[in-house]
């Protein structure tokens, strides 16, 4: 009985040696999958992914049970990425109003600049969602916009204002910074990066100042705010 369970046991550890080394070599493949959208563009191929990660198509599509789960591997990792860049300056404010804002929508436009195709990537080639379900790119714009309302509840409450618009106001924030730095990427005009962050910090500060007067606060943009209690990402 004892043999048994010994042999048992490295089966079963064979069996989680090899789970992990399959779920490593996938993660490779979608890391070379994001290394060929950026050379490539969003309509990069699955020959051009597998030839970024050193391997044949047939070798790519066995850590894949199709197209659609290799797309939607790639997109959920982009999202992953993308909220990882964002989420410490929503996470771990301080300093003004001013600052806060400039920091979190000049990171959002740093990092469509620099990633712009993954972003089209996660947006046209993620896998249509079952019914009920939202996409990758949708599920990001909802993460991202919930953690915007945490942080305004966070300083709404500080401040003693009503918290009913904070909801429809941080989705409302997080879609105008989204959009508008999209059409600045398609059609940039005569703005530059700065000043794209500028404006935008501005149009997300007038949306706020109303709030704060509508409930009689005149509060300072460039006047230092109290640090938010630590809460971990």
């Amino acid at each position: 009985m004892e043999d048994s369970g010994r042999r048992g046991s490295g089966v079963d550890g064979r069996a989680a040696r090899w789970a992990g080394h399959r779920e490593k070599r996938r993660a490779a493949m979608v890391a070379a999958a994001l290394s060929a959208i950026a050379e490539h563009g969003p309509w990069a191929s699955t020959e051009q992914i597998a030839d970024r990660a050193g391997v044949s198509r047939p070798q790519l599509y066995r850590h894949f049970a199709d197209a659609d789960d290799l797309h939607d591997a790639v997109s959920h990792r982009v999202a992953e990425v993308f909220a990882a860049a964002i989420t410490p300056e929503l996470a771990r404010p301080s300093g003004s109003a001013r600052e806060i804002i400039t920091r979190i929508v000049g990171t959002f436009v740093s990092w469509m600049a620099d990633n712009l195709a993954l972003y089209d990537y996660m947006v046209v080639r993620a896998v249509g969602p079952a019914p009920g379900r939202r996409g990758k790119a949708a599920d990001l714009r909802v993460q991202i916009a919930e953690r915007v309302r945490e942080l305004l509840t966070a300083y709404t409450e500080l401040l003693g204002v009503d918290q009913r618009p904070v909801d429809s106001m941080a989705f409302g924030v997080a879609g105008m910074v989204e959009s508008a730095t999209v059409r600045w990427l398609t059609a940039p005009g005569e703005l530059d990066r700065e000043q794209l962050v500028q404006r935008l910090t501005s149009a997300v500060w007038a949306l706020l100042d109303d709030v704060l007067k509508d409930a009689g606060i005149e509060l300072d943009p460039d006047f230092p705010l109290p640090e938010l209690p630590y809460q971990p990402d």
